[in-house]
């Protein structure tokens, strides 16, 4: 299932729901050019969202390169003026990205056969800054959920995007070590008085709940300290969040 919502004048979002979750892409709108934050899972997911842009010349940003953020790239009609990742999002689609696609491929035959794998051409290591128009979208690498995870600031509407480096009910850790760089990067932003909505490609969207519910998670989970939820978790948060407390704790455990 798809829902494209508006969420101001210029700012769309996608959100495609999976078997066990829902990711969202971006749509930013500047007077001369727009960004597309994330392709999602298929050609499919980019074809219904191109209206939104309109005609504008636009950028592809990956926030990273996990397969939910990536799948999409090729369903435009046109061709993007970029595609822009983190460096180390680069390095992935010589590592990982191709073994999740065949492995997805084994599992579920004929569903996944039309990704085409598109890395990004333009890359950066510590900041970036894209000029649309009336409008910027600054690009800061934040290792943490995966060490290429990227966070995209819109100064002028005091958005933030957050790709997997924020989410609700939780965040999913893939690696310990980077957990307490990840928690004062987070804190970092959570301190901008500034900051009046995080958009996270899972979970709310709602003010600034991703960004503050993710710091007080990671706060809580390196400390070792208890944690409750608002609302029971659903089959996918539960492993999660026992994967995470493994982690945390120096369990020794292989990604999902």
């Amino acid at each position: 299932m798809r829902q494209i919502l508006e969420l101001q004048p210029n700012l769309h979002v996608l959100e495609v729901t999976q078997p066990e979750f829902t990711v969202r892409s971006v749509a930013v709108l500047g007077e001369r050019h727009a960004v597309v934050w994330d392709t999602l899972t298929s050609a499919e997911d980019m074809a219904a969202f191109e209206p939104a842009i309109g005609t504008k010349p636009f950028h592809v940003v990956y926030s990273h390169a996990d397969w939910d953020h990536i799948w999409g790239t090729n369903g435009f009609s046109r061709p993007p003026l970029n595609i822009i990742g983190h460096k180390a999002c680069l390095r992935r689609f010589d590592q990982d990205v191709a073994k999740t696609l065949c492995d997805m491929q084994i599992a579920e035959a004929g569903k996944w056969d039309d990704i085409e794998l598109i890395p990004p051409n333009l890359v950066f290591t510590s900041r970036m800054s894209l000029d649309l128009g009336d409008v910027s979208l600054d690009l800061h690498h934040l290792p943490g959920h995966s060490p290429d995870c990227i966070v995209g600031w819109i100064p002028q509407w005091s958005v933030l995007l957050g790709g997997d480096a924020i989410e609700t009910p939780l965040p999913v850790v893939n690696d310990p070590g980077l957990l307490t760089d990840w928690l004062d990067s987070l804190e970092t932003w959570a301190n901008k008085g500034d900051i009046k909505r995080a958009i996270s490609a899972h979970g709310s969207i709602k003010g600034r709940e991703s960004l503050d519910s993710t710091v007080d998670y990671l706060r809580r989970l390196i400390a070792g300290d208890d944690i409750e939820f608002k609302s029971k978790l659903d089959d996918f948060y539960q492993r999660a969040h026992q994967k995470n407390l493994e982690l945390a704790r120096g369990g020794d455990q292989e990604d999902d």
